[in-house]
């Protein structure tokens, strides 16, 4: 993003020596660009809103519009919220240091149950989702590069079979994604090959056998700090 131009100091700082005392002509040229300034905030929102990490709303609406992606109205069921003990299907508070613990909060008035529009964040998933079916080949580095992007991790694992072929993916997954790879047909795969969505692991300290780069061995009772990290299954 380009760089917010402070048009009043810019001004003043070009001013000619004989002037830069003048606080009269200062309050007078900086009262004059106090619109510049305003129009400049305006630029930086049309050109930081406008992504899909950063649009909201309307805004989300109309990235989807260009590749093809409305925001489908769903079942709520499918997704999780926070909640407390009482309510068996809610979930717990979640974790700085494993994104795939707890639920995000229900918005005022969002439905629970039947259908409801998707979410903000849950749309950016599937927008991703439909740029990488709008262009996939189908190869295995292709839907390797594909699940990168929309699940923004470095690292996927895919083991190939005859007919089917498994996945792992190199990030602990929240809820909602778990949720949109085993029950929505969104995400880019094979026609007519079945695919494993098997686990999810934390990329720069899994445990691993000797032979896979980048990671960590068996642990050790009397050393907390040795060994890697066990992935977890997805379903």
């Amino acid at each position: 993003m380009a760089s917010i131009i402070d048009h009043k100091t810019s001004a003043e700082s070009r001013l000619v020596t004989q002037f830069k005392e003048s606080t009269k002509l200062i309050s007078y040229i900086k009262a004059l660009l106090i619109e510049a300034d305003s129009l400049e905030a305006v630029y930086q929102s049309l050109l930081a809103d406008r992504w899909i990490d950063t649009a909201e709303g309307i805004n989300l609406d109309v990235l989807g519009s260009i590749v093809g992606q409305p925001r489908d109205v769903i079942a709520a069921e499918l997704f999780g919220y926070f909640g407390f003990a009482v309510n068996l299907e809610s979930g717990p508070f979640g974790s700085v240091s494993d994104s795939s613990l707890g639920n995000r909060f229900r918005e005022v008035g969002e439905a629970i149950n039947g259908n409801r529009a998707l979410s903000d964040e849950e749309y950016r998933t599937w927008i991703r989702a439909r740029i990488a079916k709008n262009r996939t080949s189908s190869t295995p580095e292709d839907i390797i590069s594909q699940l990168q992007l929309i699940f923004g991790t470095t690292q996927i694992l895919l083991m190939d079979g005859d007919t089917e072929y498994s996945i792992s993916i190199g990030r602990l997954l929240t809820g909602d994604e778990k949720s949109i790879l085993l029950n929505f047909d969104i995400i880019p795969k094979t026609a007519g090959v079945k695919v494993n969505y098997v686990t999810q692991y934390n990329d720069s300290d899994f445990f691993s056998f000797s032979g896979v780069p980048g990671t960590d061995g068996f642990g050790s009772v009397s050393n907390s700090a040795l060994g890697g990290e066990l992935g977890r299954l997805i379903f």
